[in-house]
């Protein structure tokens, strides 16, 4: 089943990525608002855009990281979704927000679509 989902705020530090992942999702018809750092992304969120889903990379530049932007996210905005990325390091369940999703990178387009649009999480 899929749910509608209409804006995505996508953090990520690697400009390549955070370009092509904005482009594709922008291509299925998600409004996309980028950020590459979470202090960027928390900014975005303070000024009221809030988005559906966040979909943060964890290792961030800066002094946070994507774990302490879900966790943030998760409190302070429960009803946004979060999808959590990385290529290099996988959490242990109970070290992210409960409801949020990881997801391994490098990921297939068709993939990550996918799970933005389920409802199964």
């Amino acid at each position: 089943m899929t749910i509608p989902v209409s804006a995505v705020l996508l953090v990520e530090d690697d400009h390549l990525i955070l370009d092509s992942t904005a482009r594709l999702l922008a291509d299925d018809g998600l409004e996309v608002t980028c950020a590459s750092n979470a202090e960027q992304a928390l900014a975005i969120l303070g000024d009221g855009r809030i988005p559906s889903i966040l979909v943060t990379d964890i290792n961030l530049d800066g002094p946070s990281s994507g774990l302490d932007l879900a966790r943030s996210v998760a409190e302070a905005w429960p009803d946004v979704r979060l999808i959590l990325i990385s290529g290099e390091t996988r959490p242990a369940p109970g070290h992210y927000p409960e409801k949020a999703v990881f997801f391994t990178k490098p990921y297939a387009s068709g993939a990550l679509l996918t799970l933005i649009r389920s409802s199964d999480w």
